[in-house]
C-alpha cells in the first residue's frame, strides 16, 4: 500500500526487511564505503517528477545512524545496476557553492540529483534539506536524529 510523503512526487510503498539467510551481499550493488551495505531494513519510495519514468529509491540506516540508500545508478537505465551510498545530511552542503554541492551529487545515484539540484545554490540546500528529511523520517531508526535536526534548523526548506 503505498502513501503520500513530504516530498510533493513521492509515494512510500513499502518497507522490506533483509533476509539474513541470504548470503553475502551482490558485489554488483556496487558498495564502497563502509557501512553502506550494513542497513537491516528497505524503505522503499517512489519518485514520480514528470519529466522520467517513476524510479525507486530504497532508505535505511545503518549502524552509525546514517542515511543509506539505494538506487539505480541511473534513472533511465533501471537495470543498469543498484548502488548503494550514504547520503551526507544537509549540513554539510551549508557552506558549499553551486559547483561544490553538484559534485557531491556526482558520488551518489542519479535520483538524487534529479530530486535535488535547483537553479542555485541556496534553491539546491532547500530541495536537498526537503528530500533528505523525506526519506530519512521513513527510516525508524532515524527519526529521532530528524526531530533534533527539525529542532536545531538544520533543514533549509520552506518549513524552517
Amino acid at each position: 500500500m503505498c502513501s503520500e510523503a513530504d516530498h510533493g512526487c513521492t509515494q512510500c510503498c513499502r518497507s522490506l526487511q533483509e533476509d539474513p539467510d541470504d548470503p553475502a551481499p551482490d558485489p554488483n550493488l556496487n558498495s564502497n564505503t563502509l557501512g553502506e551495505s550494513e542497513v537491516s531494513q528497505w524503505n522503499v519510495l517512489q519518485f514520480n517528477t514528470g519529466t522520467t519514468a517513476p524510479f525507486i529509491i530504497k532508505c535505511g540506516a545503518n549502524s552509525s545512524c546514517e542515511l543509506v540508500i539505494k538506487a539505480d545508478q541511473r534513472v533511465q537505465e533501471p537495470k543498469g545496476g543498484e548502488v548503494i551510498r550514504v547520503v551526507p545530511r544537509p549540513s554539510v552542503l551549508a557552506e558549499m557553492g553551486f559547483e561544490e554541492m553538484k559534485g557531491v551529487f556526482e558520488q551518489l545515484p542519479e535520483a538524487v540529483s534529479l530530486l535535488a539540484l535547483a537553479r542555485s545554490a541556496d534553491g539546491t540546500r532547500a530541495r536537498y534539506s526537503r528530500l533528505y528529511r523525506t526519506l530519512a523520517s521513513k527510516v525508524p531508526a532515524l527519526k529521532e536524529i530528524v526531530a533534533e535536526m527539525e529542532r536545531g534548523g538544520v533543514f533549509k526548506d520552506v518549513r524552517s
